[in-house]
């Protein structure tokens, strides 16, 4: 039962994709290739549940190939499934014998050629625009085989097409199996043809002998060649260089496989349709909005930096990575005067005697310093903390009031990785909030009753209580008696 619901969920699903990828559109008279059979007899409800979503018209036509000798059961099914289901049907008679030996053709390829011109000829003469066959995914597979066996090209191992010229192939990413579930399940009445499981042609060895031995060493193994094809037509249809996944051109998977290959990553077909899903947007163009990243395995890391992508070490970077979330180990520390904090990759200080200043960074290099000024007076004695950010964090900026801390790491395009690593530098009891005109459910209070507002998000934003000067300005304060200086250090970091 659990696998009748998938299998109905992705019916839903795949009438979506037809109407948005046009395979099938408003309007189009539609012309079943259809042998009742379980494949063509599925294809008709596939499409029939269409109709409730769009306007189509539907027929049906059987191809007598005269090659069996029980074709008036044959007929007799079609006639009753007609006359059941309300459709108009066709019926046109072949000799595909006769074709074959004067056309020194096979048997299976006369019929096809056949098969095709007559439904062809039908479909002209009741004025429908297209034809629907019951190929599904064990016959895309199984065509797969057959010329990979004769040694077909890659372009033939692109195997059979969802649309080709007017004919369309709705039903192709269904397994045979799921095929047979759904019929059961709806009591759905079809035929089988016995020829089908006889082993004289090449397709019926494959499918009957082959594909056993397959499903014994991977029962999975007709989705992973179907992956493996929708591959080879991705890069059929993208010869690109890696380049151009930041020129916004379109189907850039093959260029994503690229860059995992040189970065010696090995994930599944599986694992990079997801990413590639979630990094590009439906016509193929790198998102460009925000970041996201996704844990590769062996310690790297696939980023998406606003419409960059990126691969790193997370050892060379200094994060504990799982599947899902970063670890954070620096909860809190207490900024003590003159003393450094290490802060990942930052370096914070409070400095209290600001004419030494020059003698402590005169030997640091590839580290970009940012300098607040506060008044002593007014944080005298207060403790002064640096630690993680946390949900539901303000800061507040001049004039502008209030702003959450979430939402300027946002705006300042910082990556979601990035803002657990972020220094939030705090005091705790200020006492210039007396005569703030602010609402106190805006300022957070601890559990010891002790008024705690942001100083600064790192060099990124700093509040009203301080001032930001240049390192020329400085020296005007070493005479000063009242100020301090908190510095904020981003190693191997830009300048703001």
């Amino acid at each position: 039962m659990e696998k009748v619901k998938k299998i109905k969920k992705k019916i839903f699903k795949k009438l979506e994709e037809i109407i948005k990828e046009e395979l099938i559109s408003e309007k189009d008279k539609i012309l079943i290739a259809f042998s009742g059979g379980p494949d063509s007899v599925f294809l008709y409800h596939f499409l029939n549940s269409l109709k409730n979503i769009i306007s189509i018209e539907i027929s049906i036509v059987y191809i007598n190939h005269n090659l069996r000798h029980d074709v008036e059961n044959d007929l007799k099914f079609i006639n009753e499934f007609s006359n059941s289901n309300n459709v108009n049907y066709y019926i046109e008679s072949v000799d595909v014998k006769k074709y074959a030996t004067k056309n020194k053709k096979s048997i299976e390829l006369a019929a096809r050629e056949l098969r095709y011109e007559a439904i062809e000829n039908i479909r002209k003469k009741i004025g429908y625009n297209k034809i629907a066959t019951g190929h599904n995914l064990d016959d895309n597979v199984e065509t797969f085989i057959f010329r990979l066996l004769r040694g077909t090209s890659v372009i033939g191992l692109k195997s059979i097409p969802k649309t080709r010229e007017n004919i369309v192939r709705p039903i192709l990413d269904f397994e045979k199996s799921e095929i047979l579930s759904f019929l059961k399940n709806k009591n759905y009445k079809y035929i089988i043809d016995y020829t089908n499981n006889k082993n004289d042609y090449t397709r019926n060895f494959i499918r009957n002998k082959i594909f056993p031995d397959f499903e014994n060493i991977n029962p999975t193994f007709r989705q992973k060649i179907d992956s493996l094809i929708k591959e080879i037509n991705e890069k059929e249809n993208c010869k690109l260089t890696f380049s151009n996944i930041y020129e916004g051109t379109i189907n850039h998977k093959d260029e994503l496989i690229q860059l995992l290959k040189r970065n010696n990553v090995e994930i599944s077909r599986e694992k990079i349709n997801q990413i590639y899903k979630s990094l590009f947007s439906e016509n193929g163009k790198l998102q460009n909005e925000g970041s996201k990243e996704f844990y590769l395995g062996k310690n790297k890391v696939l980023q998406n930096i606003y419409g960059e992508l990126k691969i790193i070490n997370t050892l060379d970077n200094k994060v504990e990575k799982s599947d899902k979330n970063s670890k954070i180990f620096d909860k809190i520390k207490i900024l003590k005067g003159n003393q450094s904090i290490e802060w990942y990759n930052y370096e914070i200080i409070l400095y209290e005697n600001i004419q030494d200043f020059k003698t402590y960074f005169i030997n640091k290099k590839n580290v970009n310093y940012t300098f607040y000024k506060f008044d002593d007076e007014k944080i005298k004695d207060r403790k002064i903390i640096v630690r993680s950010r946390k949900d539901g964090d303000r800061i507040f900026l001049k004039n502008l009031g209030h702003k959450k801390v979430k939402k300027i790491l946002i705006d300042e395009k910082i990556m979601k990785w990035e803002r657990d690593f972020i220094p939030i530098v705090e005091i705790e009891d200020v006492q210039v909030l007396e005569n703030l005109e602010t609402e106190i459910s805006e300022i957070e209070i601890d559990k010891n009753k002790k008024i705690k507002e942001i100083l600064a998000i790192s060099d990124i934003k700093f509040s009203k209580f301080l001032e930001k000067i240049s390192n020329k300005d400085i020296e005007n304060l070493e005479n000063s008696t009242k100020s301090k200086l908190l510095i904020i250090g981003r190693k191997n970091g830009r300048k703001r």
